[in-house]
């Protein structure tokens, strides 16, 4: 397999249609504000096919958008971040997926969640409650911020950053804690989409690891693998022109939203979360997906077993209407409804969207993974056209047919 070097080789005939079929997409994309820059890389047969950089920041066109730029993933995060974490604790400690997560979480053993398996959160069966909007919560009538909430100025009792000048109470994490704990659970066995778990996730890597989430990941694969433009809080690492601006929040933050990730509630944790809060650029992002199209290995060292990236990015539940794998989401090839991510994608495929319009999907059958990477939110999150246009969809059938 070769492997990702940043330098160009010599396009084909077939390589230069596909990339005038991408550019073609991308250029009405940005037409549609769908987005205002981009940047793609499709790989396929051991090799990059394209790998470009598209538009500008913001739609100004002052800045345009450089390879090595860092986009919020957003909820690419719960695969990038959190999937690859668990399927690393799945073999280092055995863990059985149909064991009760209230077996190694005591948050959840006295609560309505006590017996939630890891296979149900994983494929989102579990029936937990979507989402929890936190930041409705730190505000009095009067605007201001309650008390052990937020706090304009960082000191130690408000020591984590959630802006360029706002600060989180140190012990806020252990509110989001107790309110997931109390979240009602609906209707078990069937599939309803939630974040709830990956937010639990962390803790689990602490506690049987001794490791925080983020040595974690940068321990058994962000550092080996050379993902060095893969991070949580890049502010903290990386200058402000390296970044893309997300959005503009006029709801809660009240700011321009860039280096600190998008997710309210992954803000509230500090910035990280399992359920979003990683940036990056395609190059870094490359790296860990070859690696998974490898089945498990990256230039020679192996970094997961290939049954066990077999078994996750396989459906949980084949038998029901539940599409998903184990924290990889998979194609919906239903004939009576529209085909996601897109027309032709194989049913062994895998992958994850993210809220801020960021994608990318693996295709074994097709030897091949495609990475998009957006801020389809700016100015704000009511710029929805990358739905409607179906840019990824349509980028991966390009990928696929060439």
């Amino acid at each position: 397999m070769q492997f990702i070097t940043g330098q160009n080789s010599q396009k084909n005939s077939s390589e230069e249609l596909l990339g005038a079929k991408v550019d073609s997409i991308i250029k009405m994309g940005v037409r549609e504000k769908a987005f205002p820059g981009a940047q793609v890389l499709l790989f396929k047969d051991d090799r990059i096919k394209l790998f470009k950089a598209y538009g500008f920041h913001t739609y100004d066109s002052i800045t345009p958008v450089a390879k090595n730029d860092l986009y919020d993933l957003a909820s690419v995060t719960k695969i990038i971040g959190s999937t690859l974490a668990f399927m690393k604790l799945y073999e280092l400690y055995g863990i059985n997926l149909d064991q009760k997560v209230s077996e190694y979480m005591p948050l959840t053993k006295r609560s309505n969640k006590k017996n939630t398996t890891f296979r149900e959160v994983l494929a989102h069966q579990a029936r937990w409650s979507p989402y929890i909007t936190h930041q409705n919560t730190v505000f009095r009538k009067n605007g201001e911020f309650k008390s052990r909430t937020l706090s304009n100025k960082k000191s130690n009792r408000y020591p984590y950053a959630l802006s360029d000048s706002l600060y989180i109470f140190k012990n806020y994490q252990r509110k989001i804690m107790r309110r997931i704990k109390k979240t009602p659970v609906e209707n078990i066995g069937k599939y309803r989409y939630s974040g709830l778990w990956f937010f639990l996730l962390p803790e689990l890597v602490k506690n049987l690891s001794g490791l925080s989430f983020d040595a974690f990941l940068d321990t058994h694969f962000f550092q080996p693998l050379e993902a060095k433009r893969l991070t949580f809080n890049p502010s903290l690492k990386f200058k402000q022109e390296e970044i893309v601006p997300t959005e503009k929040d006029s709801l809660f933050r009240k700011t321009l939203v860039k280096g600190w990730v998008h997710d309210e509630a992954a803000g509230l944790m500090g910035g990280v979360s399992g359920n979003a809060g990683l940036f990056s650029d395609a190059k870094s992002l490359s790296k860990i997906l070859q690696m998974l199209l490898n089945k498990g290995t990256y230039k020679g060292k192996k970094y997961l077993k290939a049954e066990t990236i077999e078994l996750f990015s396989s459906q949980a539940y084949p038998s029901s209407e539940n599409r998903r794998g184990l924290g990889f989401d998979k194609p919906s090839l239903d004939a009576d409804s529209s085909p996601y991510p897109s027309e032709i994608c194989s049913p062994e495929s895998y992958g994850h969207s993210g809220f801020t319009g960021t994608f990318v999907w693996i295709n074994p059958t097709h030897n091949s993974f495609m990475i998009f990477l957006s801020n389809r939110v700016f100015p704000t999150r009511a710029q929805k056209a990358i739905y409607s246009l179906e840019i990824r969809g349509k980028i991966l059938d390009v990928l696929l047919e060439n």
